[in-house]
Parts: C-alpha cells; structure tokens; sequence
C-alpha cells in the first residue's frame, strides 16, 4: 500500500521523464548495439576483400621455376605492394604445398613464426578456388592475425601442382579503427540521449503547462478569488474540468443549503420559545399546566429540528401523494399563534373548507406558521385566513389589516434577508421560505391587497403532484 501510494504521489512530470529517458536509453543502446556490429562485419568484410587482392597480386607476380625437374614457384624479393617488404609493417605474404612445406615468405614475414598448429589451420582447406577468411588467434608473442587462404593449381607442362597463397594482416589496425568508430559513435549517441532528454523536458513543460494552469486556478478558488475553473484547458481534461466545476457547484450549493437550514431553524424556533415564554410569565399557570405547555413545544421544537435536518442531508425531497388535513394544522398554528401575540388581542377569521394539502404536514406547518407570523406582526388585530379547493387547485390565502405591501415591493418581500419595516424584529427570512416551499411542490404565490385593508398572500398547488425535485 505504502509502495503505491508512493508512486502515486510522485511528479507526474518526472515519471513521464524517467520513463521516456529509460526508452530512449534502450533504445539508442540497441541501435548503438546494431550499428556497431554493422561497422564490424562491413570493417571484417573490407580486411577480406582487401587480403584477397593482395593474393591475386601474389598469385600474379608467382612465375614458374621448373629447374630442377619439378614444378616450383618463384615471386621477386621487392613486390609491387610495399606492406610485403617491409619488416613490421603487419601484412604478410607466405605460399606453402599442400603437405606444408614453405614454398615462398614475403620480406615482411621473415621473423613471423607460424608453429604447426598455426599451419594446420591454414591449410585445413585445399580445395582449390574456395578462399578462406578467418581470425589466427595469437601466438608466438604476437597478436591475433586475420588470415586469408586461396588454394591454387598450377598448370605447367611437367605436369599440375597445388599451392596454398597465405595473405596474413595484423588484427590491430581493424582493431584501431573498430575501438575508434565506437568511441565515436557511442559519444554521438550519450550527447544524442543528452539532447533528447533535454528537449523531452522542455516538451513535457510545455506539454504539461496547463495541468499547472489548472493548480493554478484551483488555488485561486482555493483562496477565494475565484469560484469555478474557467481557464481554456485541452481537450484532453476538459472533462475532468468539468467535473470539478460540477463537484464545486454542489458543495456550493450544499453549503448554501446548510446556511439556508440554520436560518431556517432558527426562525422555526422563535414561534415554540416565544410560547414558552408567554406560558411561563403567566402568573395563573400551574406547575402541571406549564410542563405541559413545555412538553408540547419541546415536541414541536423536535419536529422542527428533526424537519430541518432532513431538509439539509438530502438535495431533494420527495413529494408523495399522501395529503395532510388542513383545518387540524391551522386550529394548532393559530393556538399556538395566539399565545405568541397575546398583548396585540389578535382576531382570527378563519374560513377552512376540509380541504388537504397535498404534501407533509411539516411542510404545511412551516408555510402557514410563517404566513400567519407575519399576518400578526405587521397587521393591526385582525387576520383572515381562507382554505379552499379553487379550479382543481388547494388555495390558501392570509390576509390582514395593515399598511399592506406596495406593489414595487411584491418580488423582494420574497428574497431572502430583505425587510421592508426595520420596525419589527426579525432575520427577513419568513416569507422566503414561503416561496421556497412552494417551488418545491410547482405551486404559485401571489401578493395583491386585502379587503381588510392590509396585504393579502396566496398560495395555491395541485390537488395532486408527485416528483422528486
């Protein structure tokens, strides 16, 4: 595990790198490997060819001797080629019989010694016409030779003779040559992985430039400057640009959706703890009948938290066709309501039909508990509050008689935070979650003026709709 995860968290731009230097390494070495071994076998082949011309000249400069009744061969001491006259020079010309008796020595070749394993060797093959090319390994206090043998007859009037023509060469100039090709090619070849690397790098920097755009601007939203991946990026992490675009937009969203719910919460809460204060400040309570107050609001301060939460985990929520009576949760909210106003004396006009909702109870509770907060705080003592099925449509609609809401300012009473009286205390967010609950069952809201001379608020949703949103 310790292993992977090393590798893993390696540069990615020194492991393409390595990688890369590594293939051309081998590469290069297998290409130096072949071209070595050509340029020996073409520097072997040129040492052949050239010992064979120096026996067709040896061949050519041989003139017949047959003084003493037999037939024999005779070459000059001085020949054409200088390398046969000279002492140390490395080329040799020797003729021998068949059976290995000498016939003829080049001036060079006068202090070579040839034992008779050497000479076993190069007259192994007789055959006359067929050349032989090969390596004489050393001996003698001297070096490797290369050897060339070429098998003759010699056509004379006393009859045919067989010779063996023997060109021999010193290995060391092929070797020289041979040493300096390698150390020629093989410098060639470091500075060629030395350059390639190189401009593999400068590549991979170029080529890799914007994965660091990328870190770049992952830092800057990082850091707050900026909010998404905007840069223009390759084709080739276009989507993973994307996804991460997707991935910051929902924890943005989910984020907003936490701040959203502890707003919510909040002011959720305020309408249970002010009944709870209203209870306790009455001087008639019994102990009983407090702890049961408590009771109650503690329980509906648990629904509330337990509804928020629920609202907070999940991006969606699923909207079943069960419904939820009406009159039950409005006979509760105004109770409860009227606890919390108590000083302001409020009349409730309520004109309930046994009409549902078509959703959860907890739902229908937080819309009309904020609809009728705002009906008494900003109304003047009187709230109407109307459910009914109107055009296959539930419609709930609160009215009170206030100074109402001005027409300009319908869609911002609806934006969450924004309050239109500073008078009153409050976070602005009541009639936001309004609209939220409604959009989130495709319903509608709509602000117009009450009979009563202050706002009237309705809201309306199918009789019946089922998706998740």
């Amino acid at each position: 595990m310790n292993q992977g995860s090393s590798v893993v968290r390696g540069s990615l731009r020194l492991r393409m790198l390595s990688s890369a230097t590594l293939v051309l390494v081998v590469f290069l070495g297998v290409v130096g490997g072949v071209v070595d071994n050509a340029f020996r076998q073409s520097a072997e082949q040129a040492v052949s060819e050239r010992l064979q011309l120096h026996s067709y000249a040896l061949i050519a400069a041989s003139v017949e001797d047959d003084k003493g009744g037999a037939v024999d061969l005779y070459l000059p001491a001085e020949l054409q080629e200088p390398g046969f006259n000279a002492m140390g020079s490395g080329l040799f010309g020797l003729v021998f019989t068949p059976g290995g008796n000498e016939v003829w020595r080049s001036g060079s070749a006068l202090d070579l010694e040839l034992g008779d394993l050497a000479k076993g060797v190069l007259l192994a093959q007789d055959t006359a016409g067929v050349v032989t090319f090969s390596e004489l390994p050393a001996a003698a206090g001297r070096g490797p030779l290369f050897y060339l043998t070429y098998p003759v007859i010699w056509e004379s009037a006393l009859g045919d003779a067989r010779f063996v023509y023997v060109v021999l060469q010193d290995f060391a100039p092929y070797s020289n040559e041979v040493t300096t090709f390698r150390e020629s090619l093989w410098g060639w070849l470091i500075a060629a992985v030395v350059v390639l690397v190189l401009l593999q790098a400068a590549i991979m920097y170029w080529g890799l430039l914007p994965i660091a755009g990328l870190e770049h601007d992952l830092k800057a939203i990082e850091e707050g400057r900026q909010e998404y991946l905007v840069g223009q990026y390759p084709t080739e992490i276009n989507g993973v640009t994307h996804s991460l675009n997707l991935l910051l937009s929902e924890e943005r969203a989910q984020r907003e959706r936490y701040r959203t719910t502890l707003a919510d919460l909040a002011h959720s809460l305020k309408t249970p703890l002010a009944i709870l204060k209203a209870e306790a400040e009455k001087p008639e309570q019994t102990v009983e009948q407090v702890a049961a107050a408590m009771d109650q609001q503690v329980t509906r301060m648990t629904d509330i938290v337990s509804y928020q939460l629920e609202r907070a985990v999940s991006s969606s929520s699923k909207l079943f066709r069960n419904s939820t009576p009406i009159r039950p949760v409005v006979e509760k909210l105004v109770a409860a309501i009227r606890k919390v106003y108590k000083e302001k004396n409020i009349e409730f006009l309520e004109e309930v039909s046994s009409a549902d909702f078509p959703g959860d109870e907890r739902d229908l509770m937080e819309l009309l508990g904020n609809l009728l907060d705002n009906a008494c705080k900003y109304g003047l003592g009187k709230v109407r509050l109307v459910a009914a099925v109107v055009e296959g449509r539930v419609q709930l609609a609160v009215e009170d008689n206030g100074s109402g809401i001005p027409e300009s300012d319908r869609d911002l009473v609806l934006e969450r935070g924004l309050r239109l009286d500073s008078r009153e205390a409050g976070q602005g967010i009541g009639l936001a979650i309004v609209a939220e609950i409604v959009d989130r069952y495709h319903g509608q809201i709509v602000i117009t003026n009450s009979t009563l001379g202050g706002a009237r608020i309705i809201v309306s949703f199918p009789l019946a709709w089922t998706e998740t949103v």
